[in-house]
């Protein structure tokens, strides 16, 4: 199935049912459908065609979707970035996908220029009407909402989604309708949700999660999505019974951070049952549903493969700590260095075989090569299997720190702070942190007779990349343990970071 004949199946059958509900503004199937056909009129007019990428630099704005549903029915490749993406950062963006088209806010318009002046990018629209742009949704106003037939199919490319880059430069993931399609309808089933449910999400929209589990995951079952921009914690619980919520989506140190909130006589008054929830720490679990009055589901996925490994949301037959069962479409595999299965219980790196598998790497079939083998789709992440078949994640393979719900490439930063004339070395690795599990750590040897502040270090780094990937902590050091092959053994010093308290610089007042 299609992403836009997930829409029409629910528009059919429900048109006036609400749908997508935003702060200051609520859609329902029919104005969703409508409104995205319009839309993709307008792209067709402003040139692209069947198969062009568009990019989209947007917040989490109605405008976002109707460009993701829009693509679909112009059959075009929808390209979200990160809008807190700094010029540097958006440009490789542009320069994987090539766009020559890219849509954004009047706000981010000038960071969307500077990106763009160097790649294909021919034309910028914006959700409102600049000096400089024309509006995006005032062309969709003079539109029909008649849409051209294409010959797109389940299988055709749907989106580029931009992974963290671990061991080089981002790359563009091609997403196939189907992989999209499979994967919320799996999620909707699994999770149980019907047309009486209404989802919320926080989660920004040019993440899969948000994409596929909250919005698509509501209209495969015909139920509405809340959706905000920013999360926080003093006002969740009042959000979520001005809007009924039933259940919504969380990563990394969301759960934490809800439960760090001083106790009040009213927590478990609210209409949550489910949440969905990748990283959370065990221990946590159990006290957060006591105390909430809910149930709380684990799971993992990748961009890459987003069908969901996910727990039972019967507390009799889950097993806190795994992140659950794979789907009876999906086959999980634990394997040794030679990619031979291990024995239940021991350690190894997970493989997948999916029909919601990515079609590849844009562009760079070597790392799909590197990342597919014998159709077998590997993680870089150690996990386990128990005798019963649950999951357990255990660590990465994979050279990232995750930050809350983002995955930041340790290349990424290290190749920004290699750059400085002082610097003679640097490893980038995670620090533990209470909120969001991990923040970026620099360590950094000096080159002999140079002198380097660490604010030194967080400055080179604020003008290249996002906030969120700035040294939260800068440890300058003498020397490295190396690997026989020359290369630094990051997992010792990660091991160090974990188990012995930290000497480091720690920067203050501009964290998220």
């Amino acid at each position: 199935m299609r992403i836009e004949e997930l829409l029409e199946t629910r528009t059919e059958k429900t048109p006036a049912k609400p749908f997508l509900t935003f702060p200051d503004e609520a859609y329902t199937y029919r104005e969703v459908t409508v409104r995205s056909k319009r839309y993709a009129s307008a792209l067709a007019d402003l040139g692209v065609d069947a198969g062009d990428p568009v990019a989209l630099f947007l917040p989490n704005t109605p405008e976002f979707l109707f460009c993701l549903f829009g693509c679909a029915y112009r059959d075009a490749v929808a390209a979200p970035s990160n809008p807190a993406y700094t010029a540097r950062e958006l440009e490789h963006a542009l320069s994987l996908s090539r766009p020559d088209l890219l849509v954004t806010t009047p706000d981010l318009a000038g960071t969307a220029r500077a990106a763009a002046e160097e790649t294909t990018v021919e034309r910028i629209v914006t959700t409102e009407a600049t000096a400089d742009h024309d509006s995006l949704p005032a062309l969709a106003d003079d539109q029909s909402p008649e849409v051209a037939d294409h010959g797109g199919d389940a299988e055709s490319i749907g989106l580029h989604m931009y992974t963290s880059g671990t061991t080089g430069p981002p790359k563009a993931v091609e997403c196939q309708h189907e992989n999209w399609t499979i994967s919320a309808v799996d999620f909707q089933k699994r999770m149980g949700f019907t047309h009486d449910d209404t989802l919320f999400t926080a989660l920004p929209l040019f993440h899969a999660n948000a994409q596929i589990y909250s919005t698509l995951g509501a209209a495969a079952a015909g139920a509405e999505v809340v959706i905000y921009e920013d999360f926080s914690t003093s006002n969740w619980w009042d959000w979520c019974r001005e809007h009924g919520v039933t259940e919504f989506n969380a990563m990394g140190s969301m759960l934490k951070m809800l439960d760090n909130v001083p106790e009040q006589e009213d927590d478990a008054d609210n209409p949550v049952e489910l949440v969905f929830s990748a990283g959370t720490p065990p221990d946590l679990i159990e006290p957060f549903e006591a105390r909430f009055d809910l149930r709380v589901v684990e799971g993992y996925s990748l961009t890459e493969d987003p069908m969901l490994v996910l727990n039972p949301t019967d507390p009799e037959k889950r097993k806190v700590g795994s992140i659950g069962l794979p789907p009876a479409e999906k086959r999980i595999r634990v394997v040794d260095e030679d990619g031979d299965p291990v024995d239940p219980g021991e350690r190894g790196e997970i493989v997948q075989d999916c029909p919601a598998l990515m079609a590849g790497y844009h562009r760079q079939p070597e790392k799909t090569d590197e990342a597919i083998r014998d159709g077998w789709f590997h993680t870089g992440d150690y996990g386990k299997i128990d005798e019963d078949g649950f999951v357990y994640f255990l660590d990465r393979k994979k050279d990232i720190v995750r930050r809350g719900g983002e995955n930041i490439s340790s290349f990424e930063v290290e190749g920004v702070i290699k750059a400085l004339s002082a610097v003679d070395e640097v490893a980038v690795i995670p620090s533990p942190d209470e909120f969001y599990g991990e923040v970026v750590k620099a360590m950094v040897r000096r080159k002999e007779g140079h002198d380097l502040a660490p604010e030194d270090v967080v400055a080179a780094c604020r003008g290249e990349l996002a906030s969120y990937k700035l040294p939260e902590y800068v440890e300058f050091v003498d020397d490295f343990p190396y690997t026989p092959t020359g290369k630094i053994q990051k997992q010792q010093l990660r091991e160090r970071e974990r188990s012995e308290e930290p000497d480091h610089w720690a920067r203050e007042g501009d964290a998220e």
